[in-house]
């Protein structure tokens, strides 16, 4: 660590030149800045909704399909059959769980639950083939930091988390998720290894990843998950560590953690929590850098996230920023995984997002899980109320699993079929 001296006139530099816009953070919008200005593009989501041949066509249908019911061609068959009877319009099918692939790919291998060599059968393809027929968009789900979480076995050799062990996140010592036991993680509610936000290597992979995706598969557009840090303690790595502390003269951890009252007798209380204000920026700008990088590499495709639902929780304890990244044009929308609000704070939630963002630049997200099937049709139907695009459920996994799928949805989620209507008046 640096001396106090050092310490204290690297802070002073800090205060002195620091202006109202900390690193990682835009200067206030103005009004051309606005989600529904002119100088976007029309919303993605409301273009498919006026769009697409499901009908209605006033309210978008998502559902979340988990890694899992890809792994054979029947499987798939019966994804695609629910998706049509249950009417949804949008697929979010994740291809890349832990860092492998539901897909051909010259950068990570193949999935291990795969019951075929994707030289024979490929997921995605096929899905895609299949969706596009009945006029169902699909999005490759990707989960970006999270790269491992299978604990009763060691990575492969070909993969990320065997081959880059230097991108994973430490502890505030420097401890890495790989060497510390699984339960410490756990403990603290992570579901595994996380690669670092901070790492410029990681960020190139990950542009590398979709440019493949993009160019090799028919897909409508890429949807984020796990684009964010598991929480603030597991938020380091050595070398984005010590850039922070060459460019303020502090080191990030020593101020969060051990040695923060004796940083706190040398420096001042408003010195410190300046120190804390500059890390939690510097998280935030690591996160953005790479949905940057994974917007340059999409091309035209669409680009959305799943972000936690309340956006300062977000900011605050994941560095996930992710009104900004709306509102700067950076993703075309963003699901909030709201799955454990009551219905009336959904409700609430759903004025929120409307004011923050627009109406057709966020779905809302919405679990059946553990029991929240209970609640799905008080949610929508006050959601309706306010006036929403639409929602996504999570998960496709989880109504096929319980044998109420079909009739869940028609119960909770779907409106009349209208176009039933109008055929009999034609008749």
């Amino acid at each position: 660590m640096r001396s106090p001296g050092i310490i204290a006139a690297a802070l002073l530099a800090v205060i002195l030149c620091w202006d109202s816009v900390p690193p990682g953070r835009a200067a206030a919008q103005s009004d051309d800045d606005n989600p529904d200005s002119s100088i976007f593009a029309p919303a993605y989501l409301k273009r498919l909704r006026e769009s697409t041949s499901i009908m209605p066509n006033d309210e978008l249908r998502a559902l979340w399909v988990v890694r899992d019911a890809l792994t054979t061609a029947e499987s798939v068959d019966r994804l695609i059959d629910f998706a049509v009877q249950t009417r949804v319009h949008l697929l979010f099918v994740q291809v890349r769980g832990r860092a492998d692939a539901f897909y051909r790919s010259a950068i990570d291998p193949p999935a291990s639950i795969l019951e075929a060599p994707l030289a024979d059968f490929d997921p995605l393809d096929y899905l895609v083939t299949l969706a596009h027929r009945e006029g169902i968009a699909v999005h490759a789900w990707i989960n970006v930091f999270l790269v491992w979480s299978d604990m009763s076995r060691t990575p492969p050799s070909t993969h990320l988390a065997a081959r880059h062990r230097d991108w994973l996140l430490t502890d505030a010592s420097g401890v890495r998720m790989d060497r510390m036991p699984s339960s410490q993680w756990k403990k603290a509610g992570v579901e595994g290894w996380y690669a670092s936000p901070g790492s410029s290597e990681m960020r190139a992979h990950m542009a590398r990843v979709v440019r493949e995706l993009v160019s090799g598969y028919a897909i409508d557009g890429i949807h984020l998950d796990y684009i964010r840090y598991p929480n603030r303690t597991l938020s380091y790595d050595p070398s984005d560590r010590a850039a922070f502390a060459v460019k303020w003269g502090v080191d990030p951890a020593s101020a969060a953690h051990s040695d923060r009252a004796a940083l706190q007798r040398v420096l001042g209380k408003s010195a410190l929590a300046l120190v804390d204000s500059l890390a939690a920026a510097s998280r935030v700008a690591n996160v953005d850098s790479m949905v940057v990088a994974i917007r340059a590499a999409c091309g035209d495709k669409v680009l959305s996230a799943a972000v936690v639902a309340d956006p300062s929780e977000a900011r605050r304890d994941r560095a996930q920023d992710w009104g900004r990244w709306v509102n700067n044009g950076w993703v075309d929308f963003v699901v909030p995984m709201a799955y454990n609000f009551p219905p009336l704070e959904l409700e609430h939630r759903a004025v929120v997002y409307n004011r923050m963002l627009g109406r057709d630049r966020w779905l809302m997200g919405l679990g059946v899980f553990d029991g929240r099937d209970e609640y799905l049709a008080e949610a929508v139907e006050l959601l309706r109320g306010v006036g929403v695009a639409g929602f996504s459920i999570f998960s496709y996994n989880v109504l096929e699993r319980e044998h109420y799928g079909v009739a869940l949805m028609e119960e909770a989620v779907l409106p009349p079929d209208t176009s039933r209507v109008e055929d009999e008046d034609e008749n």
